[in-house]
């Protein structure tokens, strides 16, 4: 995996994204129903066991979050 996505780091948790994410840079995001993996796959793209929180339990994240790769790209 590209080095660039080890230094991935929590950004922000939002409802209103609108307001709290500036619109620059690339985002990739990452859809899906309840536990389909959406974080297991940010941890493995990242190499990280734990920066998206994972859980057993379906429909645990009800924001959006931010994680930021460089000030230029970001993963939702």
């Amino acid at each position: 995996m590209n080095p660039l996505y080890h230094r991935c780091h929590f950004l922000l948790s939002t409802l209103n994204f609108n307001r709290d994410v500036p619109d620059e840079g690339y985002e990739i995001a990452f859809a899906g129903r309840s536990n389909a993996g959406k974080s297991s796959a940010i941890n493995a793209i990242t190499n990280r066991k734990s920066l998206a929180r994972t859980s057993k339990t379906p429909g645990r994240t009800q924001q959006l979050v931010f994680f930021e790769v460089d000030p230029q790209r970001r993963l939702v």
